[in-house]
C-alpha cells in the first residue's frame, strides 16, 4: 500500500506548515474508531503522523483534523459512507467531501449535494469520483497543479 507520505510532507512544507507547534496526539477514541473500521496499521500510523490541531488548508481544499474524523464521518447527512469503505478525510472548496477508499487507498470526491439530499444511495459510484491517487499524491498535486480539481464536478472533468 502506497500512501506517499513523503509527498504529503512536501505539500505541507509548500504550505509553510509548522511541524513543531501544530502536531497533536490522536485520541484513543479516534484510534478505536479507525481500528473498528479494520483499517491497516500503516494507515492508522499515517493518521497518527499527520494529526494536527486544525484542518490544513491546501489551496482551496482541506485535510481534516484527524481527531475530528470520527465526528465528520458519523454526521447524519454523510449517511455512514465510511461503512461502505469511503472515509471522509477532508473537504473541497464547495463542501464536497474528500474521501479515502479504504479498500483501494485511492482518494476522490463525493458530490455533497447528492449525498446529503438523496434519501438512499444504493450505488456509491453515483456520488463518488475516484481520482486513483494516494493521499500524499492528492494533496501534493492540490498545491502544485494549477488545474487540480477542488470539488467533485471538477474531478469528473479531470479524469476524462
Amino acid at each position: 500500500m502506497n500512501l506517499d507520505q513523503s509527498l504529503f510532507k512536501k505539500a505541507l512544507k509548500i504550505q509553510g506548515f509548522d511541524f513543531k507547534n501544530d502536531v497533536v496526539k490522536v485520541t484513543d477514541k479516534i484510534i478505536e474508531f479507525l481500528e473498528s473500521l479494520n483499517l491497516s496499521k500503516d494507515l492508522i500510523t499515517y493518521f497518527k503522523t499527520f494529526s494536527f490541531r486544525e484542518e490544513i488548508n491546501f489551496g482551496s481544499i482541506y485535510f481534516n483534523c484527524v481527531n475530528r474524523i470520527r465526528i465528520e464521518n458519523l454526521e447524519e447527512e454523510n449517511k455512514e459512507i465510511y461503512k461502505r469503505d469511503l472515509l471522509i478525510i477532508g473537504s473541497g472548496a464547495n463542501g464536497d467531501p474528500i474521501v479515502l477508499n479504504t479498500k483501494t487507498m485511492n482518494v476522490g470526491y463525493v458530490f455533497h449535494d447528492i449525498l446529503w439530499e438523496e434519501e438512499n444511495i444504493d450505488d456509491l459510484n453515483k456520488v463518488y469520483i475516484d481520482l486513483k491517487m494516494s493521499i500524499g499524491t492528492f494533496f501534493y498535486k492540490s498545491v502544485t497543479e494549477e488545474d487540480f480539481p477542488i470539488d467533485a464536478y471538477e474531478a469528473e472533468d479531470y479524469i476524462k
